[in-house]
Formats: C-alpha cells, sequence, structure tokens
C-alpha cells in the first residue's frame, strides 16, 4: 500500500517521501480501515519538524484524522460492519491508504455528510467543542474570550457559541476580519492592529477582568490576556501560532506577571486534545464526535473551504497547508482517483 513516511524529522518538504509498504495485519478487536481523504494539519507539519508534543517511533507516517471505510473486521468485533464509512479517534499515522485500528476508536459517518467534511471532523470541532463545552464548562449567557478567532477553530467556537448561546469576546490582528466574526455571531471584537487591547478589555469587562479565555496565540498577547483574567478567572493555552515555523526558542515564551496571577489566584493552564482525549472515557469521546458530525450533517456546523490533492502532488499539498491557518483545509486523496 502507499504511505507517505519520514525516517528522520526535518522540514516536510525534505523528509516526507511517498513509499510502498506492506499492509497491516488485522488483530482481534481491529478493524482494517481503506484511508478515502486525509487532512493536514499544523500539527501533523509540526511532528515532522519534531516539535510536536507527540513523536512516533520511525520511521513513520504523521496524520491524526480520516475518513475511511471498513475493509475488514478481525475476531470479536461487534461493529462498525464491514463497508461502513467512518472517522477515527485517538489514532494516528493516518497519511496512508490502509489502517488497522482498534475497533471501539471508530465512529460511523452520516449518510449525508460529504467525505471531505467527514475527513476534518475530528481535530477542530472536536477542540472548539472541547474547550467550551468540557473544560470550560460554559453555559448559556456566560462569556468566553478568545484569540484567533478568524482561525478553523475559532470559527467552529463562534458556531458552537451560537448552538449554546454563550457569549463571545473575539481578539483578531487584522481589521477585515471582523466580517468574519460578525458573520459568524461573534458579539465582540477586539482587533490589535487598530486597538489598545488591555484598554478594551477593561472596557468590555467593566473592569473586572475575564472570567474564562482559551488562547492559541501564546507569547506577548498571550500574556496580555493572562494578565486581563478575573479574580479565579481561567485561561487555556492550546496552542502557539506566534511560534508557526518558528524556531526561535524565545518566542516561545508567554511572559506572565507573577503578583497580578498571585493576588487574582487566576489560572493559566495549557490544554492539549490528544491528552484531553484519554482524560475521557473512549465511549464519551466517541459520543462528542458523532454529535459533532451530526452537527456538521445538518448544517448547524459550517466546515471551513476544502481542496484536495491527490498523493503525486503531496508536496504542493503541504506548501499550501504550510500557509497562514484558517483559510483553507488541505485534504490528501488516497481514494483510488489518487493512484
Amino acid at each position: 500500500m502507499k504511505a507517505l513516511i519520514y525516517r528522520e524529522t526535518g522540514e516536510p518538504k525534505s523528509v516526507l517521501k511517498l513509499e510502498e509498504i506492506p499492509p497491516p495485519p488485522l488483530d482481534p478487536g481491529e478493524a482494517l480501515v481503506r484511508v478515502l481523504l486525509s487532512p493536514i494539519n499544523a500539527s501533523d507539519l509540526h511532528m515532522v519538524r519534531g516539535r510536536y508534543g507527540y513523536q512516533p517511533e520511525l520511521p513513520a507516517s504523521p496524520g491524526i484524522e480520516a475518513v475511511g471505510i471498513v475493509e475488514a473486521v478481525g475476531p470479536g468485533v461487534q461493529g462498525p460492519s464491514v463497508g461502513t464509512r467512518v472517522v477515527f479517534v485517538d489514532t494516528w499515522n493516518t497519511w496512508r491508504e490502509q489502517i488497522m485500528c482498534p475497533a471501539d476508536k471508530l465512529v460511523p459517518v452520516p449518510d449525508g455528510l460529504d467525505d471531505p467534511v467527514a475527513a476534518t471532523s475530528y481535530i477542530n470541532p472536536l477542540t472548539a467543542w472541547a474547550l467550551t463545552r468540557s473544560s470550560h464548562n460554559l453555559k448559556e449567557g456566560n462569556w468566553l474570550l478568545q484569540t484567533a478567532a478568524a482561525s478553523s477553530v475559532g470559527k467552529f467556537v463562534l458556531q458552537l457559541a451560537q448552538q449554546y448561546r454563550f457569549k463571545t469576546i473575539n481578539v483578531i490582528r487584522r481589521r477585515e476580519q471582523e466580517t468574519i466574526i460578525r458573520n459568524l455571531g461573534g458579539n465582540e471584537v477586539i482587533s490589535t492592529d487598530d486597538q489598545d487591547l488591555r484598554a478594551r478589555l477593561q472596557e468590555l469587562t467593566a473592569g473586572n477582568g475575564i472570567e474564562r479565555a482559551i488562547d492559541c496565540v501564546a507569547g506577548e498577547l498571550g500574556a496580555e490576556i493572562a494578565r486581563n483574567l478575573a479574580p479565579g478567572g481561567t485561561m487555556l493555552v492550546y496552542g502557539a501560532l506566534s511560534s508557526h515555523r518558528q524556531t526561535d526558542p524565545s518566542k516561545f515564551i508567554m511572559p506572565l506577571f507573577a503578583p497580578r496571577l498571585i493576588y487574582s489566584t487566576a489560572t493559566v493552564r495549557g490544554w492539549w486534545l490528544p491528552r484531553w482525549v484519554l482524560s475521557q472515557p473512549l465511549a464519551e469521546v466517541r459520543a462528542a464526535t458523532s454529535n459533532l458530525l451530526t452537527m456538521l450533517s445538518n448544517g448547524t456546523l459550517t466546515p471551513p473551504a476544502i481542496v484536495r490533492y491527490s498523493l503525486k502532488d503531496f508536496q504542493e499539498a503541504i506548501r499550501l497547508a504550510d500557509g497562514e491557518a484558517g483559510q483553507q483545509k488541505v485534504l490528501l486523496d488516497f481514494s483510488e482517483r489518487a493512484a
């Protein structure tokens, strides 16, 4: 079978190769899935560069998200049955034509949902849902501040806010992004290119500070959000876009003002989807994923723009995916059309 493989960490364009490898064996309790489409996420490229929180034993394939069709099941598997379209949870190495994994890590896809949308239903939608509904446990009327509000995750947060009726303060870095936020129902927008972040936060919170925040920028921006947390407030840091493709270690630093943190007893905590998944019962992760698939199917959630590339064009796909986040979701096509 074909697979994108890297045998050493480095720049994806240099170390990733399209190779022919043996198909995986099928063990009891497992299913063999033929991959149709798998997205290129920033985390995949960080992994290839050796900078991600999870590093597989090499050689390996990137990828933690895909849609496919069950081709075979091992002894003891109750479902899903052969021929079922599925997405994966807590499964790595998805940039290959076939994947063998525990059958209970597969979630059936609704009949009306297109393959490209299903392929992108795990990382960004589940991150947005888990941050807002699980970790922050937002209820109707609660306020949430988010940075990089025009990113893929940020857009899903805005749509979930409409569904669950919580309110949002959205930090963006360019004023032209405001239209995107407003169209998705964002309540307040702060553009750091023409507004003073601290003054605007003081105004919006009447000087009381932010009770709940999610941040995927880190750096000085994340630190400023942390300085404006309310007493007992919580900020979850789930990314560092300020360090995208960054190699200078100093750029990863988020300078916090200790006295402000101490006297407010606020919390600034790291958050990572794979660790959240492992902290939850698998049945609940599957249920959340299934619910998100339903919302994507019925139009409650709208996916980002999607572009597909055949395997032979994987270098061009990586180049596009390595650009600015949130513009297009790039998919690798592992179906017969890409052969």
